[in-house]
């Protein structure tokens, strides 16, 4: 069998290889092959600056196989959106459940053991949904919070600097086709008044979706992602694009906040 750090190497070729397959002469797909692949670059390293915050050191194989997932957790993003042109699963297809399918058609996964395999499939598969499985055992649960928390902390990355240029190259894409009006659903700004989120379902515009981002403090599991939103002032940065002078975006936005300073002070 092939030494973890062995097959870690290997597969970032393999992805590497992978997206050049995408190349072309459609500028359009080139923009959104790149924003994912270079997505997919910053979870690598969130993951693991969020794993070495740990009051408890991972072993060597774990920090692999959580390396390994974030590798692949999006790698169903680029068919998908060769494709269909978008990146809305309910429009298209779930680009999780592609995910899996691509790692198993190219047998990815075959140098790891059984075990460390299934999980990293378990958190490609689960890593978009809206809670997490209730079955899964102690050590995937661990990896799939990991890898839940260094995707949207990029996310936010991507979002924030998208939001503040948006004047000079919108993307479609990134707004979920979603139209940019001055309207925003009650039902969103509840979800994050009570602490709960945004289910997709209830999107109807692009501050919807913002909206949605903003409530994602709520799916965060380890201080160090706190950490992260707070020191790039992710959601102060998301709410500065919304409507101002809003009491319900308003009122959410102070509920998420304070949510972000317990969660910096561990309460």
């Amino acid at each position: 069998m092939m030494n973890l750090d062995s097959l870690l190497s290997n597969l970032k070729k393999w992805f590497d290889a992978y997206i050049c397959g995408f190349d072309g002469d459609d500028a359009e797909l080139r923009k959104n092959i790149d924003l994912k692949a270079d997505h997919t670059r910053h979870v690598c390293e969130n993951i693991k600056d969020i794993a070495n915050s740990l009051s408890f050191a991972l072993s060597h194989q774990d920090l692999i196989v959580a390396e390994t997932a974030a590798l692949l957790h999006d790698i169903g993003r680029f068919e998908q959106y060769q494709r269909y042109r978008t990146f809305v699963d309910r429009k298209s297809e779930d680009h999780a459940a592609l995910g899996v399918r691509i790692i198993r058609e190219n047998r990815l996964l075959e140098g790891f053991d059984p075990e460390s395999a299934d999980i990293i499939l378990q958190a490609v598969a689960c890593h978009n949904r809206l809670a997490l499985p209730r079955q899964a055992g102690a050590r995937s649960l661990l990896l799939l919070k990991l890898l839940r928390d260094a995707d949207k902390v990029d996310i936010w990355r991507v979002v924030t600097d998208y939001y503040r240029n948006i004047s000079d190259n919108r993307n479609k894409a990134v707004e979920l086709d979603l139209p940019d009006s001055d309207g925003y659903s009650d039902a969103v700004c509840q979800s994050i008044v009570h602490g709960e989120l945004v289910r997709m379902a209830d999107l109807r515009t692009l501050n919807d979706f913002k909206l949605l981002q903003i409530g994602w403090i709520y799916d965060i599991n380890f201080r160090r992602t706190f950490e992260l939103v707070q020191e790039n002032k992710y959601l102060e940065a998301i709410r500065d694009q919304l409507p101002q002078h809003v009491p319900e975006i308003d009122t959410a936005f102070a509920r998420a906040r304070a949510y972000l300073e317990q969660g910096i002070n561990g309460v």
